[in-house]
């Protein structure tokens, strides 16, 4: 009788020891969870989690207690990680997923529900995009405004940093959640962002379809800290520098943002990001912006592509924020437009040959002089999101829309009328006549100076400048290139009917003949 009462009990202890170990790490990725939302058509969405070293794991996608979609897999051994990718699905929900794993005669299972497939959208950057709705114009009626808004979808990765690039996220700050005011306005510079919340609410209001949110930002960080080791060293980063405390005041160090809060969701299926960062390498790195930002994008997509085995598209879409204005010492008085120009690889526009399947919001005319969190905070973060969903909706969604404000198309000298006349290619309103916005580099004997080009006649689609002040040879022309080019929404130069402003631009001029059509100057 003992010995029998004695086997019985190392059976069960076996028996439980087995099936703790079957259970152990057994779930879901971190980020996902209840009220999440999963890519759509014609994607497929990658569901991953950890469990026993191989273990079947069943994965099945319900609506009102039906199976849909069901997946099995294996967990490695070598990572205990499963995969699966799920069926495309259209737009809408809500569903239930379910992850079953087995192990020999032991099931675990985990559930998420209130599940909806739409477009997810990656946000990220520094403290313009951290910036909360609680902090931007019209708060109050802002905070309030979420009832109709209910499958827009929100998640905010916490601040976190690691030498080596994680495999999932360490901590979240906000689980997947349905918008509420409580959440919106959570804190200065904590969950959720506002440009992100402001982006999705915009694109919802025009797809009429769910819009899954995650934001990853952190204030006063540069760009070295967003980007793996590999891009840095194509472009040839220096491992240390100077680190100025005024614009850089957040994790700096190469890679460490990238490693725990952008590498660890790779795997997941992404419709595009959208980016507004840059302050911080005013004055750290600034002359090697145009190659570390361009290699930024590259990199993230190639990472999602190879992370979602394909789904998240290769070339996805882009957007970001043309930097504002903002007031600090005039030792700086260049940086701000250089890292400006340096954003668009310096073409001054995007889409181009070195940034396809990129969109822009310029934000150049939306200073805030008198912001309670510092004029590089600029409280107007709706007219950045209207921006940005422009772009967004013209670049990802195939819109006939215009996106970007006018650039010049040909520059002609007129140099018996002392005249520079510029053509656009689309329509300009001259919002108000500026003698300094425009300026010209004279040049003599190798030395050049710039001098303002007053705004002389206009059309519909041209405009004059009156250079008889350079009594050299005129060599190159720019337009708002200083740090606060003009006053809230009053810049010289708009969109007839987007109310889209003119972006900073630098052209050289090379050839005096008639006709002569400007090239950017690199």
């Amino acid at each position: 009788m003992i010995a029998s009462e004695f086997v019985l009990g190392l059976v069960l202890r076996l028996f439980l020891q087995a099936h703790v170990s079957a259970d152990v790490g057994f779930r879901f990725a971190s980020y996902i969870d209840d009220y999440m939302v999963l890519q759509r058509e014609p994607a497929g969405a990658v569901i991953w989690g950890y469990g026993a070293p191989r273990a079947t794991v069943t994965v099945t996608l319900c609506r009102d207690q039906e199976p849909i979609i069901k997946k099995v897999t294996s967990v490695k051994a070598d990572s205990n990680t499963w995969t699966v990718v799920l069926d495309p699905m259209k737009p809408g929900g809500p569903y239930e997923m379910m992850a079953q794993q087995t192990l020999g005669r032991i099931n675990f299972t985990q559930r998420v529900h209130d599940v909806l497939f739409g477009d997810v959208w990656l946000c990220s950057g520094q403290s313009n995009m951290k910036m909360t709705v609680s902090q931007v114009f019209n708060a109050t009626a802002e905070l309030s405004n979420t009832a109709a808004y209910q499958s827009v979808r929100i998640l905010s990765v916490s601040s976190t940093q690691a030498q080596q690039e994680l495999e999932d996220l360490a901590k979240v700050d906000l689980r997947w959640s349905k918008p509420t005011s409580k959440i919106l306005g959570h804190g200065n510079f904590t969950y959720m962002s506002a440009v992100c919340w402001l982006f999705g609410r915009f694109l919802y209001d025009a797809l009429r379809y769910p819009v899954g949110l995650l934001s990853s930002s952190w204030n006063g960080t540069p760009i070295e800290a967003w980007s793996s080791r590999r891009s840095l060293e194509a472009c040839g980063v220096p491992r240390s520098g100077s680190m100025p405390s005024d614009l850089q005041f957040g994790p700096s160090a190469h890679s460490v943002l990238w490693n725990a809060m952008i590498h660890p969701l790779r795997n997941m299926t992404l419709k595009g990001v959208i980016w507004y960062q840059g302050e911080s390498n005013v004055n750290f790195n600034r002359d090697l912006y145009n190659c570390t930002f361009p290699l930024l994008i590259d990199d993230w997509r190639q990472t999602f592509h190879d992370g979602s085995q394909g789904q998240t598209e290769r070339l996805f879409p882009f957007g970001f924020v043309q930097l504002s204005s903002y007031l600090f010492d005039e030792a700086l008085d260049d940086g701000l437009p250089q890292i400006r120009w340096h954003q668009t690889a310096d073409f001054g526009y995007v889409p181009n040959q070195r940034m396809p399947n990129t969109f822009m919001a310029a934000s150049v005319d939306l200073c805030d002089r008198n912001s309670p969190f510092g004029s590089i905070h600029p409280r107007d973060k709706q007219t950045v999101a209207y921006r940005l969903h422009l772009g967004a909706r013209a670049l990802a969604y195939g819109e006939k829309l215009i996106f970007q404000g006018p650039l010049p198309q040909k520059i002609e000298l007129l140099a018996d009328k002392g005249l520079l006349n510029l053509t656009y290619s689309q329509p300009i309103k001259v919002q108000r006549r500026d003698d300094k916005i425009f300026e010209v580099s004279c040049c003599s004997d190798h030395q050049c100076k710039w001098l303002p080009a007053p705004m002389d006649t206009f059309s519909t689609q041209s405009l004059a400048l009156n250079i008889t002040s350079c009594q050299d040879t005129p060599a190159a022309l720019r337009y708002a290139w200083t740090p606060w080019p003009c006053e809230y929404k009053q810049c010289a130069l708009y969109h007839p009917t987007s109310t889209l402003p003119a972006p900073p631009f630098l052209a050289l001029i090379t050839s005096p003949s008639p006709g002569y059509r400007s090239r950017t100057a690199k």
